[in-house]
């Protein structure tokens, strides 16, 4: 009996050791999912942000956690990282294809993956975005590729996540929204 064990064993070690390994990345996966489930509800509830935004960023990584622990579980069962690569390679290249006729969708994502981590503003914020023609308004909703800002007037602005990065941004006090109205009388009462 210990003979067949020791036999089992011997006979079938790599593919004891591979299975090992790859319930060994599962539960990892498992536990680094959780983690970054909670470190994204932490942050969300201290800078209060929309649930849409947190949901979004929590997929985003999620899925970044998965496509590593595939890559890693791959490699032990004997694919090879070579075969990884040709096949990835091969997927963004036909990806690369659709993307480079809108490279501004890729940068509004990884602008609005910046904006999650270090945003200044808060849902409700009146903001004023120094643009060609500037603009203010209530900040309304962030999602993964938009600021969605509505104004005085009722109208809705849809702002792309990557300029939000490039232009200057101020969110706007009661006293300074109320000097810009202020402000912005005189120029139309000159004006006419």
């Amino acid at each position: 009996m210990k003979d067949s064990i020791l036999n089992f064993i011997n006979d079938y070690s790599e593919g004891l050791i591979k299975a090992g390994i790859t319930v060994l990345v599962l539960i990892l996966t498992h536990f680094s999912i959780r983690l970054y489930r909670r470190y994204i509800s932490h942050t969300s509830e201290r800078h209060r942000f929309a649930p849409q935004r947190s949901d979004s960023i929590s997929k985003a990584g999620q899925a970044l956690i998965y496509l590593v622990s595939v890559g890693i579980v791959s490699n032990v069962l004997g694919f090879g990282i070579q075969g990884i690569f040709v096949a990835t390679s091969s997927f963004f290249a036909i990806v690369g294809v659709a993307f480079f006729a809108h490279w501004s969708i890729l940068s509004n994502v990884t602008a609005s993956i910046i904006l999650y981590f270090t945003f200044p503003y808060r849902i409700g914020d009146r903001l004023l975005i120094e643009n060609e023609p500037r603009y203010s308004g209530v900040l309304k909703d962030v999602t993964l590729m938009y600021l969605k800002i509505q104004t005085d007037g009722g109208s809705y602005i849809t702002l792309p996540a990557n300029v939000a990065i490039q232009k200057v941004i101020t969110s706007l006090s009661k006293q300074d929204y109320q000097k810009l109205l202020e402000d912005q009388k005189k120029d139309d009462d000159g004006a006419v």
